[in-house]
């Protein structure tokens, strides 16, 4: 898709001529707002910004005095390569390292316009071209006003302006199926966790405890043949890849993970998350997996394992010297939801599976039209 665009009408600004940065403060402490927005409760994939904390949950801190109000543009100038940016709808307060920006329109920019400027690859090419700072870089206010750009006029802005928002809200409507997908089989998880008949994880399958081969065999470790799995890697319902990957050689020096294992986060900040191998593979010792599972008991397995019961059920027997632990015999030990008949529960979870596959396809695609149109409109990274 191509938008044929003619910019001959188009003007060149600097970044600074055609926003403001608010600087309102307000005191959380004197009840004056009752929400903070931090880094982490904005996603660099999208241009809206709805998650917030409460300012008496004790996770913020004294910097975040700057007043945002609906309407308004926040921009992470300490994250600026994650294109965390977007426009707010409640009020709060944000840290000194974000921005609280303004379009001017009399100037030329649109409100609803400057969300995609922000998060263009042209701007974040500037952005890490001057960014201060080697450990924690981040692009300051001085140097964000001279970024230079084209900017359409006004009528045309809305335009395109119209078309992205378009595009930005299908890609919320397909998150929304896949949370419904999600809440839909976590309803029937807490009626099967709530029934009377559990079985222990040895009863399922076999616990096996991965093993890291030795750092010092050059051979094991020089190859693309065969992943190597660590807790950090389990984001999700399955892993399928690995920063670091062994030879054969390697591997027979580990222990082999088959398709289907359930693969279970047994130290510290990981502890408990889980995943179904999809490539086989190794693991290092910080993961017991649970294998000889059918496809369709795997995946339910890891459905159950992560249901916040099913979480609570590992935590139960963990134990806490230096750091939080899961030994494999505790782990046996968890008992879960495990009926004689499992078609309604392999039903739900395969159904779960197929929304999602398919909700990520759909997004896939939208993001690579979404990423082909602001580069026609705002340009490539320079």
């Amino acid at each position: 898709m191509s938008l044929n665009l003619d910019k001959t009408t188009w003007k060149r600004v600097r970044l600074g001529d055609v926003i403001r940065r608010s600087r309102a403060q307000a005191d959380p402490a004197n009840g004056d707002v009752d929400r903070y927005v931090a880094g982490g409760h904005i996603d660099g994939d999208s241009r809206t910004i709805e998650r917030f904390g409460d300012v008496d949950d004790g996770q913020m801190g004294s910097t975040f005095t700057y007043l945002f109000q609906p309407g308004q543009v926040l921009f992470v100038s300490a994250s600026y390569y994650l294109r965390k940016s977007g426009i707010v709808n409640f009020s709060g307060v944000v840290a000194d390292k974000t921005y609280v920006l303004d379009a001017v329109p009399e100037n030329g920019l649109l409100q609803e316009f400057l969300p995609f400027v922000l998060a263009s690859d042209h701007f974040i090419a500037y952005a890490t071209a001057e960014a201060t700072g080697s450990m924690n870089s981040r692009l300051l206010w001085g140097q964000m006003q001279r970024y230079e750009f084209d900017l359409p006029p006004l009528d045309e802005q809305q335009r395109l302006a119209n078309l992205l928002w378009a595009l930005e809200r299908h890609r919320l409507s397909i998150q929304e199926r896949v949370d419904r997908a999600r809440d839909a089989a976590a309803v029937v998880l807490h009626h099967a966790w709530e029934a009377e008949r559990k079985v222990t994880v040895r009863d399922i399958g076999e616990c096996v405890t991965g093993s890291t081969p030795s750092k010092a065999n050059a051979d094991y470790w020089n190859s693309e043949d065969v992943p190597f799995y660590t807790p950090s890697e389990i984001d999700g319902e399955f892993i399928a890849s690995a920063r670091q990957r062994v030879s054969l050689a390697g591997a027979k020096a580990g222990r082999m993970l088959p398709k289907n294992a359930v693969a279970v986060a047994c130290i510290g900040g990981d502890l408990g998350k889980s995943a179904v191998v999809v490539e086989p593979g190794i693991s290092n010792q910080q993961i017991t997996s649970v294998i000889g599972l059918p496809a369709d008991d795997a995946e339910l397995l890891q459905a159950v394992l992560a249901h916040p019961l099913g979480r609570a059920a590992l935590k139960a027997r963990e134990t806490t010297t230096i750091v939080r632990k899961l030994n494999k015999g505790d782990l046996m030990k968890v008992k879960v939801p495990w009926p004689a008949d499992r078609t309604t529960l392999h039903a739900v979870i395969r159904a779960r599976r197929i929304a999602i596959v398919s909700a990520n396809l759909e997004a896939f695609r939208l993001a690579s039209l979404q990423s082909g149109l602001t580069v026609e409109i705002f340009g490539g990274a320079q």
